[in-house]
């Protein structure tokens, strides 16, 4: 199990205000700091007290673990933010689209770091969630088939709105192009 893990790595990227826009040549898994670049060239660093970018995810935050949520903390956002969204995707697929594993939307923007082993509630005191690959709420950790590395990314994006999706009918959050 050791092996197999230790090829999940991390990786802590940046993103801010949104702007939607790919180029309909792209192809391959697309991250959604692709699909919604930051505005103005304005980036907001990314980390976890957990693990730093490149290295291994520890095994408590996989499912081979205790699949609990690592703790993820990030600079404030540009002037203006009203919300932010955390995701955590798998670009380590042979997808057109990366693999959810976790979204943490309509976060408070007086907040800069989410816990760790957070409850896979649909509604938390500082956001909402939204469901991951598994179809599920909340966090769900890094598994890829045996003997493949995947990397993992964990984003944070600063909106000048919240999304105040529908709670009652919870869905994926899903970032096309336009």
């Amino acid at each position: 199990m050791k092996s197999v893990m230790s090829k999940v790595v991390a990786g802590l990227s940046f993103a801010a205000l949104c702007a939607f826009g790919a180029s309909a040549a792209d192809t391959g898994p697309k991250l959604a700091k692709e699909l919604v670049p930051a505005r103005g060239n304005q980036k907001i660093i990314v980390t976890s007290p957990a693990f730093a970018g490149g290295d291994s995810i520890p095994d408590r935050y996989t499912q081979n673990g205790d699949n609990m949520s690592p703790s993820i903390e990030w600079a404030k956002g540009p002037q203006g933010t009203r919300s932010y969204v955390l995701l955590a995707e798998d670009a380590g697929v042979a997808n057109p689209d990366s693999i959810v594993h976790w979204v943490v939307y309509d976060i408070n923007p007086a907040v800069t770091r989410l816990a760790q082993a957070l409850p896979t509630d649909a509604k938390l005191d500082i956001a909402n969630q939204g469901k991951n690959v598994a179809g599920k709420m909340g966090y769900v950790g890094p598994k890829p088939p045996a003997g493949q590395a995947h990397p993992y990314h964990f984003e944070v994006f600063a909106l000048n709105t919240r999304l105040n999706l529908d709670r009652r009918r919870p869905t994926a959050l899903r970032l096309s192009p336009r």
